[in-house]
């Protein structure tokens, strides 16, 4: 495990639990019925918010990092194909699913519009992060040489001209939204602003002097207050969920993800892996967020059908249920990875590459001393 990242391993697990949460929580964050699971589901989903702009940051400082990144045959051959191969295979399976359940024409119609349209919501994510694979190269070349004052003026840009001016927007009356627009020929915002995410993890990760752990972790705090607080207050003066305080593209979400960042990176950089479930977990994060969607949509179906219910009422039921999806999605993902003619159609990686962290045989195979 030497050549393991502890602190990436140890984000990219918790984005993935985060990501899960999100989902599950979405039913109980737009109904105001039950104020104690409302609250609880809030609290949660602020702390959750930074786990896709963490998965966009890990994977702009890993490859941006890497040499290889610029080489043009290995992303065709090997980067796109590890991502797209298990979208298109999991579109496959929800499309699947929805005619089994009666809905052919819907599924006919959704293949037709894939190009556009996610087979599920949150595959919007990778709907962003192949187009960032396929400019990678020339933002290797790019940022190889960029000066420090460089790349903190492109850092500004992003943060002044797509969240500073997104939040801003949020906020101010209807009528004076326009002050706040920039004419679309001065439109920076490229790939949805996610883009930024991406850099905002290779600009981070060059940092070598580093905030504080305490000032870290108040920032952390900080964060997260104004977010659950916020977030409390303006839905329920709205009367709807609203995200003003937590859409990744505020200043909030992405000050509160950055401290997350460096916060690990300060307290994990550096650290040796001792066990293996860890290690697990983390390979199979990728695989675990292409399930969710469908554990989660069988899960609420199987919920309404036992309990009569759309979804969980209390917070113990949520617990429950988020704990049972949760456990779902990897004992899935742990079964796929380990069966060597499907491991890289679910998972982008060859059963070879899964046996040596994110599998049955990995788990289970006996040490091997050097």
């Amino acid at each position: 495990m030497k050549n393991r990242r502890y602190d990436y391993d140890v984000l990219r697990v918790c984005s993935m639990l985060g990501v899960i949460y999100l989902h599950v929580a979405a039913g109980a964050l737009r109904s105001l019925d039950y104020h104690a699971l409302w609250n609880f589901s809030n609290l949660f989903a602020c702390l959750s918010t930074p786990a896709v702009p963490l998965f966009f940051m890990m994977s702009g400082a890993l490859l941006l990092k890497e040499e290889k990144t610029a080489d043009l045959r290995l992303l065709f051959c090997k980067r796109i194909p590890k991502v797209l191969v298990p979208l298109l295979t999991f579109s496959a399976v929800t499309f699947l699913y929805s005619a089994i359940r009666g809905n052919a024409t819907g599924a006919i119609t959704g293949l037709s519009h894939l190009l556009n349209t996610p087979a599920s919501v949150p595959y919007w994510f990778l709907y962003a992060l192949i187009p960032m694979y396929l400019i990678s190269p020339m933002l290797k070349k790019m940022v190889d040489g960029l000066s420090d004052s460089h790349w903190n003026y492109m850092m500004a840009l992003w943060v002044i001209l797509t969240l500073g001016l997104y939040t801003i927007r949020s906020f101010v009356p209807p009528e004076y939204e326009l002050v706040f627009t920039e004419h679309w020929t001065l439109n920076l915002n490229m790939i949805g602003g996610y883009l930024g995410y991406f850099l905002l993890g290779a600009y981070l990760e060059r940092w070598e002097k580093l905030p504080s752990r305490k000032v870290l972790a108040a920032v952390v705090m900080g964060m997260l207050v104004i977010s659950v607080l916020g977030t409390r207050w303006d839905t329920y003066s709205r009367l709807y969920y609203s995200d003003r305080f937590t859409n990744y593209l505020t200043l909030f979400t992405m000050t509160l993800s950055a401290a997350i960042f460096l916060l690990c990176k300060s307290c994990l950089r550096g650290k040796e892996e001792k066990g293996r479930l860890l290690p697990l977990l983390s390979g199979l994060s990728f695989s675990v967020y292409l399930i969710h969607p469908l554990a989660i949509g069988a899960g609420e179906k199987l919920w309404t059908v036992v309990f009569g219910t759309l979804g969980p009422g209390t917070v113990l039921q949520q617990l429950g249920f988020y704990a049972v999806i949760s456990l779902v999605c990897i004992l899935s993902a742990v079964i796929l990875s380990s069966i060597p003619g499907v491991c890289y159609l679910f998972t982008g990686q060859s059963y070879t590459t899964a046996c040596k962290s994110c599998n049955l045989q990995a788990l289970f195979r006996k040490k091997v001393m050097i």
